[in-house]
């Protein structure tokens, strides 16, 4: 005995439309933020994590001169811009492959906490800007001890 299979006379077209919305989710999601932002740009990576003291943020910018990186911080929100230049000249020959992106960047992240922003530290080492926000001073867990 044959197992019947019923299907919509679109069901094929459906899940076509489907999977490409799958496909191009990311990159559509990707685009509309930055519409949102205003800015277009190169978007480096990085990593934030939290102690008891302080917020560490560790962000990728291989190829900049530190005197091209800006930083700002306004209300717990925190930014990182600046520009990206690479050199794309070549004596006596040709690209065949050109991957290393150029121009200008921009990242930023809100902090949960208050900030001391008169301690900020920053350091740029090996194409990584770390930077260290310690926490204000109500921000900081305190024990409470309790009185009998």
């Amino acid at each position: 005995m044959a197992n019947i299979i019923r299907r919509g006379p679109f069901s094929e077209l459906m899940n076509m439309r489907n999977e490409m919305d799958r496909l191009l989710g990311d990159t559509f999601r990707l685009f509309d933020q930055k519409l949102v932002d205003g800015r277009f740009g190169l978007n480096p990576s990085m990593d934030v994590y939290e102690t008891p003291e302080e917020v560490v943020a560790n962000i990728d910018l291989p190829g900049v001169k530190k005197e091209d990186i800006k930083i700002n911080i306004v209300n717990n929100e925190v930014s990182v811009s600046g520009e990206v230049t690479r050199e794309n000249k070549v004596e006596n020959g040709t690209y065949f492959l050109q991957e290393r992106s150029s121009g200008k960047f921009y990242r930023s992240f809100t902090v949960n906490t208050p900030i001391d922003t008169d301690k900020v530290k920053a350091t740029f080492k090996d194409g990584v800007l770390e930077l260290k926000l310690p926490k204000a001073e109500q921000a900081k867990p305190k024990e409470i001890q309790i009185d009998e």
